[in-house]
């Protein structure tokens, strides 16, 4: 049973459509200013049958993974209509089997495997992905889940700036220069003790590390990396 706090949440919106205005400021995201807004029906469902195939769907098992679908469509040539008949089917697949779809598209040529590998695009702009990426991170503060958030977006950082996402990338720097460090040690026959390994890998400061990734090469001790300090 649908409650009163639950209709009130979004049909504010409905009596003051403005107000999404003010909330995409607050979120950092700008949709500018609002021209005209009209409520659609809500009912999803089709109200006639339309067909929607996949060229072949498979499910397929695994020990370690589990189970997923593998929806695999043959593509001759650029079909911009394709990109949107791809996600439904995915949103689809997922929704009436409760399982991870995986897309597989096969091409005849480069240029069609090219066009058919791109993202589609069905949100809001790309210049959002930044706020709402740090907003997520800060929402989750200190709860193990914001551990695997961080992991989740350092795969590819390339795309935005943000300060989380620059966080990221000197984290990772600093953590390959203190890879190197330790394997320039033991490159040389140099042991490392843990605490001395210990100081190397929570150092966080890339400067620091490169100090010390430099005294390495000719440092006759592990110790001797911080002589100066």
């Amino acid at each position: 049973m649908v409650s009163s706090p639950h209709e009130a949440m979004h049909r504010i919106f409905q009596e003051y459509p403005g107000l999404f205005s003010g909330v995409s400021e607050v979120l950092g995201v700008d949709f500018g200013p609002l021209v005209g807004v009209t409520v659609l029906p809500t009912d999803l469902t089709e109200a006639r049958p339309v067909e929607r195939r996949v060229d072949t769907l498979l499910r397929v098992d695994t020990d370690a993974n589990g189970s997923y679908l593998l929806a695999i469509e043959s593509q001759g040539k650029k079909d911009p209509a394709k990109s949107a008949s791809w996600a439904y089917y995915l949103s689809y697949l997922h929704t009436k089997y409760r399982l991870p779809p995986v897309l597989l598209v096969v091409c005849q040529d480069r240029a069609t495997a090219e066009w058919a590998a791109r993202p589609v695009d069905i949100g809001p702009p790309e210049d959002i992905k930044s706020p709402i990426v740090d907003l997520i991170s800060q929402g989750l503060g200190t709860l193990p889940a914001a551990a695997l958030w961080r992991k989740l977006v350092a795969v590819d950082l390339s795309f935005y700036k943000s300060p989380i996402s620059e966080e990221l990338r000197d984290e990772g720097r600093a953590e390959s220069r203190a890879e190197d460090i330790l394997f320039i040690l033991e490159l040389r026959g140099i042991t490392v003790p843990e605490d001395v390994r210990g100081r190397i890998t929570g150092c966080d400061n890339t400067e620091t590390l490169l100090g010390w990734l430099a005294r390495a090469l000719t440092t006759p001790s592990a110790e001797g990396l911080f002589s100066d300090e």
